[in-house]
């Protein structure tokens, strides 16, 4: 990796916010894609995590790496990083954290990579009931749901919001995915979801199966 890009990365991971908004902005001007400007804030943000997890982090640095993203985020929009497209372009994927889960760095993160390939992001944010999921399905005809679950706790909701989308009739119609440090193959199966990763990168890659 080249130098500039590991300093993004020990930035971001070092929660330097000044320091990693400059380097985002020098490295596209230099003419990095986007998409690896996302994908160095990325292996940034899983450090912050796996620092969380040795407790040399508080839920404070993962409140503050967020803030950080979101402000490269805005970096890159600002610079035009991302396609232009109207409300009514793009194929629409809803995202959310479901019911419990108040964490939304990974499903950020999947965010912007969806908006970089073209896609139509219906982001509803944190703790999202069940009902909610399926309302913003049936409102924006999206077949794609995408779920982050960052603690156990969430998955019930997880489950129940499947159960919503049987109980409705269009489960056959939408490809659920899961993501995020809690997800796994367990949870996949028993919940009935169709797809799961830790990689935010696999969720453009589950998108573009579905449409094969």
């Amino acid at each position: 990796m080249p130098a500039a890009e590991e300093r993004l990365v020990r930035a971001v991971a070092d929660l330097e916010e000044e320091r990693a908004l400059g380097l985002a902005a020098r490295l596209l001007r230099e003419g990095r894609e986007p998409l690896r400007v996302v994908e160095l804030c990325r292996r940034g943000l899983q450090e912050v995590g796996e620092r969380y997890r040795r407790r040399e982090y508080y839920l404070s640095a993962l409140i503050m790496s967020g803030e950080i993203f979101r402000g490269i985020m805005t970096l890159l929009e600002e610079e035009g990083a991302f396609p232009a497209r109207s409300a009514e372009e793009g194929e629409a994927v809803v995202l959310g954290a479901p019911l419990g889960d108040v964490h939304d760095i990974g499903k950020d993160i999947v965010a912007m990579l969806l908006r970089c390939h073209g896609y139509r992001v219906l982001d509803l944010g944190v703790n999202v009931a069940p009902r909610r999921f399926l309302d913003a399905l049936e409102e924006s005809g999206a077949r794609a749901l995408g779920m982050s679950v960052l603690i156990t706790p969430a998955y019930e909701s997880v489950v129940e919001t499947v159960r919503e989308l049987e109980r409705s009739g269009v489960r056959s119609e939408v490809l659920v995915m899961l993501g995020g440090g809690a997800a796994s193959r367990r949870l996949c199966e028993h919940a009935g979801a169709d797809a799961w990763s830790n990689d935010a990168m696999d969720a453009i890659r589950f998108l573009e199966g579905m449409k094969g």
